[in-house]
């Protein structure tokens, strides 16, 4: 390859980098972010299709957090899933916060070797500030009682939501 056609594979990469996988430093983890994408699985009579952002920590590449936003089939209406390791605190409220908006207090539903799961129903305000949002902030404490922090970019939300649930 010439020394120019790297130089446009770099400036390629730079650009995908900069849109897709910026880093979002975080007090819990350095994390490449890519977009919200669309997942969808079938039983083969029904396509259930759902929003999905994954953090992932760079060092070890273990799960920081993977949100799930979709159309629930049993009250066929917008809900939150987030799934977080094992190892929080499990007696203290996950708080969930877009911006600089008011503070969502939310219990640990369950926990199980894959990680500790964190639900809601999405209603109107909320859902409204995800897709006019830029950042979703989670505030979690591990078993020690230490704030936990992890910045979820929500950009392409509200696209990916949409398509999801269409």
């Amino acid at each position: 390859m010439t020394s120019s056609g790297r130089r446009r594979v770099l400036a390629l990469f730079a650009s995908l980098v900069a849109v897709f996988g910026a880093t979002v430093p975080s007090s819990a983890q350095d994390t490449p972010v890519a977009g919200w994408r669309v997942e969808c699985t079938s039983d083969g009579k029904v396509l259930e299709c759902r929003a999905i952002q994954q953090m992932i920590n760079r060092e070890d590449k273990q799960l920081v957090a993977q949100l799930t936003a979709r159309i629930a089939p049993e009250t066929k209406a917008p809900a939150l899933t987030i799934q977080l390791p094992l190892g929080i605190s499990l007696t203290e409220p996950v708080q969930l916060k877009v911006d600089n908006g008011a503070a969502e207090r939310l219990p640990v539903q369950t926990c199980t070797n894959a990680g500790c799961i964190v639900s809601m129903p999405l209603k109107d305000p909320f859902l409204a500030s995800l897709r006019n949002g830029t950042m979703l902030k989670i505030a979690l404490q591990d078993t020690n009682k230490r704030t936990i922090n992890i910045d979820v970019p929500l950009l392409g939300f509200g696209l990916a939501f949409d398509k999801a649930t269409k």
